[in-house]
């Protein structure tokens, strides 16, 4: 029974589970494949164990070194010119006549603590928003143009770190080689797994246990599947009953 479908993120829940089954259910039915058995279960325990090591592998890819707080070879951080630009434009405008109203719109109605907080990403849609607020008042600061200016700079050099954090968050939702390796050796131990287990329960009529050990496979409704076989036979009947009624009538035309 291949299983090709089962997702990464359950693979390990699905190993162990049936790892744990198959000794609390399959063992105590048959003594005589107590070492197949023994022996399965434990490739299954390795298999899972070496998929969750790929998987940590992966996902422990260094962060980029445009990512870091700090500066590096004597560059100023993108990020943090363009939060302490921000800062600086929203402290200026609101000591500005009537300007309260404008660094409430500079910010999206947000607190300046929480603007800040923002991401690369984030922070480089709040610059682009602060450029389209200055336009749209542009008599209301004298030097508009010099802070748009500072805002677009600030702006384009925070893009070389955002697309290398997507690059990276990319890469870690990306099933490497060695994780592929590690998944196909898995589904291919689960599977023959399923057939030693299938083999022991036929061999003694308990094959119903399966759904019991391999959490993929579909529960039988039994409480629906017994409600609908103590149905059958009332309906066999009833249209048993009509067929003969209808044959009486059409005998009792032709008479």
């Amino acid at each position: 029974m291949p299983d090709p479908y089962i997702y990464q993120r359950d693979i390990e829940t699905y190993g162990r589970f049936t790892a744990s089954q198959i000794q609390k259910l399959v063992l105590p039915v048959d003594a005589g494949f107590d070492k197949a058995l023994r022996t399965v279960t434990a490739r299954l325990d390795a298999a899972t164990e070496a998929l969750r090591k790929a998987k940590l592998d992966a996902t422990a890819a260094p962060v980029p070194p445009g990512a870091s707080r700090g500066s590096r070879g004597g560059r100023a951080n993108p990020v943090a010119a363009g939060r302490g630009l921000l800062r600086r434009l929203v402290e200026h405008a609101a000591s500005r006549p009537n300007g309260v109203a404008l660094a409430r719109e500079l910010l999206q109605g947000q607190t300046l603590a929480t603007v800040l907080r923002r991401r690369p990403a984030a922070l480089a849609a709040a610059l682009t928003r602060a450029i389209e607020v200055l336009e749209q008042h542009e008599g209301q600061l004298s030097e508009r143009e010099a802070w748009t200016a500072d805002l677009e700079r600030s702006r384009d050099a925070l893009e070389p770190l955002i697309r290398s954090v997507r690059k990276t968050r990319l890469a870690r939702r990306t099933i490497t080689p060695e994780m592929k390796a590690a998944r196909d050796e898995w589904l291919n131990t689960y599977r023959a797994a399923k057939l030693l287990v299938e083999c022991v329960l036929r061999l003694h009529g308990k094959t119903s246990l399966m759904p019991e050990i391999f959490g993929d496979l579909p529960r039988a409704p039994r409480a629906a599947a017994v409600a609908t076989a103590g149905r059958r036979p009332q309906a066999s009947a009833h249209a048993h009953a009509h067929a003969h009624a209808h044959a009486h009538e059409h005998e009792h035309e032709h008479a």
